[in-house]
């Protein structure tokens, strides 16, 4: 009997994209399948749209934007409780091809130790080029700050990604989960919000044995949703920078913490003296709040104004003004821009 798959999919105020996503899944050549469609308070009527159009779907409505973490777990837990032998957790703005579910299941069969596998992603609206087709883990400029990959982002496919292999990460847009990995590891952890929160899940899995796998022959396309305001907003660089503490302090033996922390001031510096040198002052402030808020431990849902304390943005804004030039060679080699640059479309 093929195993159950219960597909999770957030919905924001996404009436079109998601109604969109359901369809393509309609057309899926796998049996033993369900969905959960989480709905994060939404106020332009998708929800209601969602459930005229798609009876056999299970909408669950928040009465609170539950972020990405949040929500998801909601649908976690309800697709766990429903008998889900795997959760395909999936971007509503996204389009999957028929196989999907075929391909992951049967590379999910055939390794036993596969706890969460991610397929190959292109873009929907340039379908030649690939958009994710694997994570690395690799280390920041001053050696102590986690980052992932995203390789083949922007690469024509040409075939050079065409086999099934064991990767450092799947990416939050489409992750193929099996039911024991939250049995032993837990689901997403809250405190992120959104961003980071997918590498970590997959920390935790691959520390209790669990490996992370990219299967090629499963394959869908991406539309790319700018819906924290395009990848200078204010927000996005908040979250991200925020979140890159939080994912590498988790990472980081407590003796170790010290030095990570001083890594860590320099880091967002660096990123915040990259941004203001293209202009971009409301995204610096951002991460220069996002800073902030991780060196004193202020995670979950961002607050509705996301500004560093004042005399943290005058110092920063000196130093860029007094010492800029000196120090361009060293922004140019730090990985926090490389980082939100693949991080911001999810």
């Amino acid at each position: 009997m093929e195993p159950k798959v219960i597909f999770v999919i957030l919905n924001y105020n996404g009436g079109e994209e998601t109604t969109a996503c359901l369809r393509s899944i309609q057309g899926i050549d796998y049996g033993n399948h369900r969905v959960i469609v989480v709905d994060n308070a939404s106020t332009d009527g998708s929800a209601e749209k969602i459930q005229k159009q798609f009876p056999n779907v299970r909408l669950i409505r928040n009465l609170v934007n539950a972020g990405y973490d949040g929500g998801n777990n909601i649908g976690i837990e309800a697709a766990l409780r429903d008998g889900a032998d795997a959760v395909f957790i999936l971007n509503n703005d996204t389009v999957v091809c028929p196989g999907i579910l075929r391909h992951l299941t049967a590379a999910a069969q055939n390794l036993p130790r596969a706890g969460i596998l991610g397929p190959k992603i292109y873009y929907y609206d340039d379908p030649k080029p690939l958009w994710w087709a694997g994570s690395k883990k690799k280390y920041s400029v001053t050696g102590w700050l986690l980052m992932y990959t995203q390789e083949g982002k922007g690469e024509v496919d040409r075939g050079q990604y065409d086999g099934v292999g064991k990767i450092d990460a799947v990416n939050g847009c489409a992750m193929y989960i099996r039911r024991e990995v939250f049995e032993e590891a837990g689901a997403f952890d809250a405190r992120y919000f959104i961003y980071n929160d997918e590498f970590d899940l997959c920390h935790r899995a691959q520390s209790r044995g669990w490996d992370c796998y990219f299967v090629p022959t499963a394959k869908l396309w991406h539309k790319v949703s700018k819906s924290l305001g395009g990848p200078y907003s204010r927000s996005l660089h908040y979250l991200w920078t925020r979140n890159w503490l939080l994912c590498s302090r988790k990472q980081t033996p407590f003796f170790l913490w010290p030095m990570l922390y001083y890594a860590y001031v320099k880091e967002c510096y660096w990123v915040y003296f990259g941004l203001r040198e293209k202009g971009q002052v409301p995204a610096a402030e951002g991460a220069l709040a996002g800073g902030w808020a991780a060196i004193l431990n202020r995670f979950g849902p961002p607050p509705k104004r996301m500004d560093p304390p004042r005399w943290v943005s005058r110092l920063a804004a000196r130093r860029f003004q007094k010492r800029g030039p000196a120090i361009s060679g060293r922004t140019s080699r730090s990985s926090g821009e490389q980082g939100l640059r693949e991080g911001e479309d999810r």
